[in-house]
């Protein structure tokens, strides 16, 4: 009953114990098991790396385990143990009888070799299999007790004692399972050093030896080596030496697993192609030229091509190095660019241009009027960037043959609008310096023009429009930054066009005279003469259309018809752009409002209607709950659609908003273009909720005013950007969460509670006590006092340390034990748990008296009626913490004296008494104070520790204090766990 208590005065017990503190730890370093790996190169790693002119590492030593991790759990098997297994002392066994006799015990072999089951003869299980010794406990069990079976499984096994000894990382004695293999060892003591062999690891048992190989293991996936296996079990007493590492040879180049190989002992020199395939085999197949690279007799690096591959030629230090004779590639063309599957094509198969580009082969939107196709100029041999009318070639007019080696380059429509980015329109207006951050294909456009500063890109057509242009910060495009030249030829051959497309700005075209398409400023700008508009985003037939004399967004959008079903409502954008200042707006509109024939808006030339998802909207707008914080993952990564839209659209989305917020269905932000009235912003956030108290919503202005809104009554009230509508929820009945009563009640369990109902109403819903509770040992535990307590035991700890500091900052002589000790109270504190018990009383027949007694109840509180006891508890500094019987008239000494009196830590002056409904009380225990207190059953005597260690800080009082509060906590954990 009083477990839990006990725990935590043991806790409190051990206050006085110093403890390690952090210098301690790190003085001492990690454990040495932690270790890692070494990573640095050794030097023989070193030598044939620097020789190679590559990195090589040592082969096979990454086999083993990480330093610390063990090999396999303690004790367990690897796998099912097969019945062939030999026990030995150590091992234990599961013993399961059924039948006559029934149980299942688990049981060791002793000293002596024999296994010990209870009411049976020993059995003599050393030596036996597991087999034998089922077949003997059946016949011995069968002896005893007929019609009884027995089963026995093997349930730890033992381990053995390996001595591991020479180029490892941890020699010494080892403790391994006794399934344990030669590799298991090795593994155990940290693996093989790097100056250590993996070929001639020798195994020493009863006086014998015998050789293990590791490369088998490694290159074959074979556990046979040339005198012995590498999962040679082995026994307890054996001995494993790893002598130094043997010779060894290298291979580099294009191997498929370089690196530093030992060569077997004993062996001859190795072939060319025997050192190959020990290092994988070659990358690429075709013939290779072969490099030995030996050392001489004075010490001098000899090269030599090896002739017969196939003659062993290799010794110790010597170096393979695989060169192909061609790497080379023939017959290839390739294809690049805004295309579905960029990179090689066979030139057998598309000799022309037309064969080698399909409208299959392109991503959506092409740009078709240029691209380029880079191939080698018959007089110099150097690459060459030439315009292609990428149309032309879709409709076959342009079949130009290709050669080995050429590529052609799709271009994209972001690729198109790079063209009139910022960063490029600065250099041609005559910035010569890119940005320090530059892609390649603005550092090319900015050599380009700094080379020829009279040339047609720098006092061309290009550069007069740039002066009057204002370009988009667009991110260089990832086609610029692998052909950083096309960036000026594209430039170069391109047109300003300020109406027609969907952005105003320059557009290569192949042809002219290789200058350009025009020479010309007046022809290299292109505007349309017919007024077009254009629809984008969520309508049934998006596209750029002529726009008709009049035209309105009413007749554009068809009265809604031309919008799909699920299109947001309250807010579209007309994107208006003026070629004289080239100056966008943005004016916003409601489609509702202009479908309904309420509002219309005339369109100009070159308008682009911007209609959006209700979906789409809502993943732009941040939530309306007051309550809710963005996630880290929120707050980086903006949604999807806003990396698509223009920044300036979705601003003016994010300015435009009004929150809704309260008892509706979908609460959250919706933009609006102007005035929108208050049931239509109601039906985009899905309606009211069922909870909804309609006449009751709170309307907040942008301009910080205040009002109440009716929602049934005041239909023609209207919200703008900026705005905010609560609607507010009915009051509710129940509380939102039920109470839990227990223990000696008629009817135990959760129960729903109305608001302001009391202890007595939820007793009477329970049945009433039952005969033996004991309502003045009542519980009730509640979950804001629990709060409340916690964070006064936070406070406490940071005032004991604030108040352990400034005594240090005075210069106060303060004992190392006693500031170790106030630390540890501190931490105690901040991990304590308070029950969050609040006194009530809970006598039925009480509260029908006093009603201003009866507390009323909260959500979560759990009250707990327990059986009257019998016993009082004495906890704390006595010399035997026990529950002594309860007997009316029996003093505080009697039962100290039955607990067998106060220790010597103890401070009699303080001591205490918790009474059954969790109130405290101080005690007199003095030879010359003879009052006697009444002790009722199911109360608990505390005598606290006396807080001396701490007399010589100013904190004492609050140590005490803090003791006590402590104490009070666990008593409190021993009522509940009754």
């Amino acid at each position: 009953m009083l477990a839990a208590a006990r725990r935590i005065f043991a806790l409190l017990a051990l206050v006085m114990t110093p403890l390690p503190g952090a210098c301690d730890v790190l003085a001492a370093g990690p454990p040495r098991g932690d270790a890692a790996l070494p990573t640095s190169p050794s030097p023989l790693e070193s030598a044939f790396s620097a020789r190679a002119g590559e990195p090589l590492r040592q082969f096979g030593y990454d086999l083993f385990a990480p330093v610390g991790e063990p090999v396999q759990a303690e004790g367990v098997a690897p796998g099912a143990i097969q019945g062939d297994y030999v026990l030995n002392t150590g091992d234990a066994l599961l013993v399961t009888l059924r039948g006559q006799k029934s149980f299942s015990k688990r049981f060791s072999v002793d000293r002596n070799g024999q296994l010990v089951v209870d009411d049976l003869r020993p059995v003599t299980a050393a030596g036996l299999t597991l087999d034998a010794l089922r077949q003997e406990l059946t016949t011995t069990v069968a002896a005893t007790w007929p019609n009884t079976d027995a089963f026995a499984t093997l349930a730890e096994v033992r381990r053995i004692g390996v001595m591991v000894t020479g180029a490892v990382r941890r020699p010494g004695r080892q403790e391994i399972s006794a399934f344990a293999t030669v590799l298991d060892a090795l593994s155990a003591a940290g693996g093989v050093e790097r100056g250590g062999t993996l070929r001639a690891i020798r195994l020493i048992r009863a006086g014998a030896g015998m050789t293990v190989d590791l490369y088998p293991l490694q290159t074959a996936g074979r556990m046979d080596g040339n005198a012995g296996n590498a999962d040679q079990p082995l026994r307890d007493g054996d001995r494993l030496f790893v002598p130094p590492l043997g010779a060894t040879v290298a291979v580099a180049g294009p191997v498929k697993r370089p690196g530093i190989y030992e060569l077997p002992p004993g062996a001859g020199p190795l072939s060319a192609m025997e050192l190959r395939d020990l290092a994988g085999g070659a990358l690429r197949p075709g013939r290779a030229r072969l490099l030995r690279f030996g050392i001489g007799p004075s010490g001098e690096e000899v090269t030599e091509d090896v002739a017969d591959p196939d003659a062993g030629r290799f010794a110790d230090g010597d170096l393979l190095v695989l060169a192909p004779q061609r790497e080379d590639r023939r017959d290839e063309l390739r294809l690049e660019g805004h295309v579905l599957r960029p990179g090689p094509r066979a030139l057998p198969q598309a000799k022309t241009l037309a064969g080698l580009v399909a409208r299959t082969d392109l991503r959506p939107d092409p740009y078709l009027p240029f691209a380029a196709l880079e191939s080698a100029d018959p007089a110099t041999a150097a690459r060459i960037l030439r315009p292609v009318d990428l149309a032309a070639v879709l409709a076959g007019r342009d079949r130009r043959r290709l050669a080995d080696g050429d590529t052609l380059y799709v271009l994209g429509a972001a690729d198109v609008d790079f063209l009139t980015a910022e960063p490029v329109l600065a250099l041609l207006r005559g910035e010569r310096q890119p940005p320090p951050d530059a892609c390649p294909g603005l550092v090319s456009l900015a050599r380009k023009l700094a080379a020829e500063p009279d040339g047609p890109l720098a006092t061309g057509p290009q550069a007069h429009a740039a002066a009057g242009l204002t370009g988009a910060r667009t991110p260089c495009t990832p086609l610029f930054t692998a052909v950083p030249d096309l960036l000026p030829l594209a430039l170069r051959h391109a047109v300003l066009r300020l109406s027609g497309v969907q952005r105003p700005g320059f557009y290569p075209v192949a042809g002219g005279d290789g200058h350009g398409p025009a020479t010309g400023a007046r022809d290299a700008i292109v505007e349309s003469e017919l007024p077009r508009y254009e629809l984008i985003g969520h309508v049934r037939h998006p596209g750029t259309r002529r726009l008709s004399a009049g035209a309105t967004l009413r007749g554009v959008l068809a009265g809604g018809k031309a919008l799909k079903r699920d299109v947001y409502p309250l807010l579209g954008i007309v994107e208006r752009f003026d070629r004289r200042t080239l100056i966008r707006t943005w004016l916003p509109f409601s489609p509702q409002e202009v479908a309904a024939g309420r509002a219309d808006r005339s369109l100009a030339d070159g308008d682009r209607i911007h209609l959006f998802a209700t979906e789409d909207i809502r993943s732009l707008v941040p939530s309306g709950h007051a309550d809710t914080t963005p996630s880290a993952d929120e707050q980086s990564e903006p949604p999807m659609l806003a990396a698509l839209l223009d920044p300036a659209v979705v601003a003016l989305i994010g300015e435009r908003t009004v929150q809704v917020r309260g008892a509706v269905r979908d609460a959250g932000g919706y933009p609006v273009a102007d005035r929108t009235p208050l049931p239509s912003l109601i039906a985009v956030a899905g309606g009211l909720s069922a909870d909804a108290d309609p006449a009751a919503a709170e309307l907040t202005a942008a301009t910080g005013s205040r009002s109440i809104v009716d929602l049934g009554q005041d239909t023609g009230r209207t919200v703008g950007p900026g705005d905010a509508l609560r609607v507010n929820p009915r009051p509710q009945a129940l509380e939102a969460r039920a109470v839990a009563i227990e223990g000696a009640v008629r009817r135990p369990g959760s129960y729903d509670i109305g608001r302001g109902e009391t202890l007595s109403s939820l007793i009477a819903r329970a049945g009433g006590l039952m005969a033996d509770a004991y309502p003045a040992g009542a519980v009730l535990t509640r979950e804001s006092e629990r709060r409340r307590e916690k964070e006064q035991f936070q406070r406490q700890a940071r005032e004991l340390e604030r108040t352990l500091a400034l005594e240090v900052e005075k210069g106060e002589p303060v004992k190392a034990e006693n500031v170790a000790l106030a630390r540890q109270i501190a931490a105690q504190l901040r991990g304590a748990e308070p029950l969050g018990r609040v006194v009530v009383e809970a006598d039925p027949a009480v509260l029908r008296t006093r009603p201003e007694l009866d507390p009323l109840l909260e959500p979560d509180d759990r009250i707990v009626i327990p059986k009257r006891p019998l016993t009082v508890a004495v906890s704390g500094e006595v010399l035997h913490p026990t529950a002594a019987q309860f007997i009316s008239g029996k003093s505080a000494e009697d039962y100290l004296g039955e607990a067998g009196g106060p220790t010597r830590d103890a401070d009699t002056s303080r001591s205490f008494l918790i009474l059954p409904d969790g109130r405290a009380r101080p005690l007199a225990l003095s030879s010359w104070n003879h009052r006697v207190d009444v002790i009722p059953p199911g109360s608990i005597l505390v005598v606290p520790r006396d807080p001396r260690p701490f007399d010589a800080l100013d904190a004492t009082k609050a140590v005490g204090s803090i003791l006590s509060q402590l104490a009070i906590t666990a008593a409190s954990v021993s009522v509940i766990a009754r």
